[in-house]
């Protein structure tokens, strides 16, 4: 197997399973509110005045966040050009939803190193494949 080969067979053995969708699934029982989003590509703005700005990739502000666990809340539930996504009303679900989905990408990532390394052990291209 070639390592072009070892990221297709990753790639299709992950679609395969039940892959988790933030945020709906990482919120479990807690108040939300819904917010419009532009259907746009977002990235982290500067922080100003303790609020984080969120932009589009065209510079365009979209929305403010009130802290960075809600700024990257915000990333994640539109990473897929989504035009409304609900955010917890309290602080402590919105850092539980943004953990638990942290910690479900990085057992992703650490599954993903574990079979690279185990199949390609010289190989300096882990990054790149987990990529």
């Amino acid at each position: 197997m070639t390592e072009k080969e070892f990221t297709a067979w990753i790639t299709a053995s992950l679609l395969s399973e039940d892959i988790k969708q933030f945020p709906g699934e990482f919120l479990q029982q807690i108040e939300t509110i819904e917010v419009i989003l532009p259907g746009k590509t977002l990235v982290m703005g500067e922080e100003f005045f303790g609020k984080f700005e969120i932009i589009a990739v065209d510079g365009t502000p979209v929305i403010q966040a009130d802290s960075h666990v809600e700024a990257k809340y915000i990333l994640y539930a539109g990473k897929n050009k989504a035009v409304s996504i609900i955010i917890p009303i309290s602080k402590t679900g919105l850092r539980a939803a943004v953990s638990g989905y942290e910690k479900y990408l990085d057992s992703i990532v650490k599954r993903i190193e574990r079979d690279f390394k185990k199949t390609f052990p010289e190989s300096k291209n882990l990054n790149s494949t987990i990529n």
